[in-house]
C-alpha cells in the first residue's frame, strides 16, 4: 500500500514568525488558539533570566485510531508523518486507537516509536477503553484483556522508547539541559458511553477553594493542574476552546478545565479529541483576555492563530491552545500534526 505523506504544521512561539507549510489536507484548517491570561500582581519587576533558552521542537498529534486488525478501510489509516527536521518531543494526545485492543495498541505505539525524538510521550483517550478498568469491566470485558492492554501501552512502550503519562504531573530533562513540566490528563467531560469520562458538575482539574457552587469538587493531588507547570496535555479540550462537537455547533470542552489553564498559566495546552474543529476557518479573531469569575465560561477570551503570524506570544501571558487531531469527522487521517517550538 502507498503511504500518504502529511506535511507537518508549524508554529513558532518564539518572538519569529510563524509559518505552516502547504498541507495535504480536506480543508484549510484551524486548530490553534491562544488564550489571553490575567496578568500577575507584582510588587517588584522580576530581572530578567541570564540563563541561556534552549530551544525544545514538539511534534503534536491526537486521535490518530490507528486501525484494529480486522479494519478493512486501511487507506484511511494513520501513517507515521514525514518531518524534514529533526524534533526533540513527540506528545500523542489520546485515541490511539479506535476500541482499545492490546494489538492496536501495539500497533500505534510501534507507529509513534518510528518517529526520531529523544521523548516520546502518550496518554490513553475516551477509545482506549481497555485501559479504563472500571469502565471496561463493566462493558463484560475481561481482566485478562485489560491486563495485556496496560502492558502494551506501559511495558511494551517503554521498551519501544514511548512513555505513557498517567494522569498527574511529570517532569523531563533533554540532552540540551532543558528542564520541563508536563501535566497529563485522559479525562474528558461525559459525553455518550465512552472511557475515561467524568459528570460536567465535576471539577477535578482545581483546588476546592476555586470550585464554582454548583460543582462538586473531585480533584485529587495527581488530577489537579499545578500552577506554573510549562505543558498540559489532556485528551479533550477546555470550554469553548476549539471544542466543537459538530452537533448543532454544541461545546464539547470542559470549563472546570479552561479555569484550570487560566490559573495554572501554562506554556502550551494540547489536545484532541473534537475532531469537527479541524473544519474550521483559516484566519484570527482577537477577543477580550480570559475573565475568571462568574462569567469565565462564555465563548471570550482568545486570539486564533493564522499561517504568518507575526505576533510574538507572551509567556505567562498567552497560552497556545492546539487541537491536534489527526482523523477527520468522518474517521480519516487526513490531518497534519502540529510542530511547536518552546524555549525553556
Amino acid at each position: 500500500m502507498e503511504s500518504t505523506v502529511r506535511t507537518v504544521q508549524e508554529v513558532s512561539t518564539t518572538p519569529t514568525t510563524s509559518t505552516r507549510p502547504q498541507l495535504n489536507r480536506k480543508s484549510s484548517s484551524l486548530d490553534s488558539t491562544t488564550l489571553e491570561q490575567p496578568p500577575n500582581k507584582r510588587t517588584t519587576p522580576q530581572k530578567p533570566s541570564t540563563e541561556p533558552k534552549r530551544p525544545v521542537r514538539f511534534l503534536i498529534l491526537s486521535d490518530t485510531h490507528d486501525t484494529d486488525d480486522d479494519e478493512e478501510d486501511q487507506a484511511s489509516a494513520f501513517q507515521t508523518p514525514t518531518i524534514s527536521s529533526p524534533v526533540d518531543v513527540v506528545v500523542h494526545c489520546g485515541d490511539l486507537t479506535p476500541h482499545g485492543t492490546p494489538a492496536s495498541l501495539s500497533e500505534a505505539i510501534s507507529k509513534l516509536a518510528a518517529i526520531p525524538a529523544q521523548l516520546r510521550l502518550i496518554i490513553a483517550g475516551n477509545h482506549e477503553i481497555t485501559l479504563d478498568e472500571p469502565y471496561y469491566l463493566s462493558l463484560g470485558g475481561t481482566t485478562t484483556t485489560h491486563a495485556a492492554a496496560t502492558k502494551a501501552i506501559k511495558q511494551d512502550a517503554a521498551a519501544q522508547g514511548v512513555t505513557h503519562l498517567a494522569e498527574g504531573t511529570h517532569t523531563f530533562t533533554l540532552a540540551n539541559g532543558a528542564t520541563f513540566t508536563v501535566y497529563a490528563s485522559p479525562y474528558t467531560p461525559q459525553f455518550g458511553a465512552s472511557a475515561f469520562q467524568y459528570p460536567t458538575a465535576e471539577d477535578r482539574f482545581n483546588p476546592a477553594t476555586t470550585t464554582p457552587a454548583w460543582a462538586t469538587n473531585t480533584a485529587t493531588p495527581a488530577s489537579t493542574v499545578p500552577e506554573g507547570v510549562d505543558i498540559v496535555v489532556t485528551h479533550g479540550p477546555s470550554k469553548y476552546v476549539l471544542d466543537d462537537t459538530g452537533n448543532g455547533g454544541s461545546s464539547g470542552g470542559c470549563e472546570h478545565l479552561r479555569r484550570a489553564i487560566c490559573r495554572a498559566r501554562p506554556r502550551m495546552h494540547c489536545f484532541g479529541h473534537d475532531d469537527d474543529e479541524e473544519e474550521g476557518d483559516d484566519g484570527m479573531t482577537c477577543l477580550p483576555r480570559e475573565f475568571v469569575g462568574a462569567n469565565q465560561a462564555r465563548q471570550r477570551g482568545y486570539a486564533r492563530l493564522c499561517p504568518g503570524s507575526e505576533e510574538a506570544l507572551r509567556e505567562k501571558r498567552q497560552t497556545p491552545m492546539v487541537n491536534a487531531a489527526i482523523v477527520d469527522d468522518e474517521g480519516k487521517a487526513t490531518n497534519a500534526p502540529w510542530l511547536v517550538k518552546l524555549e525553556f
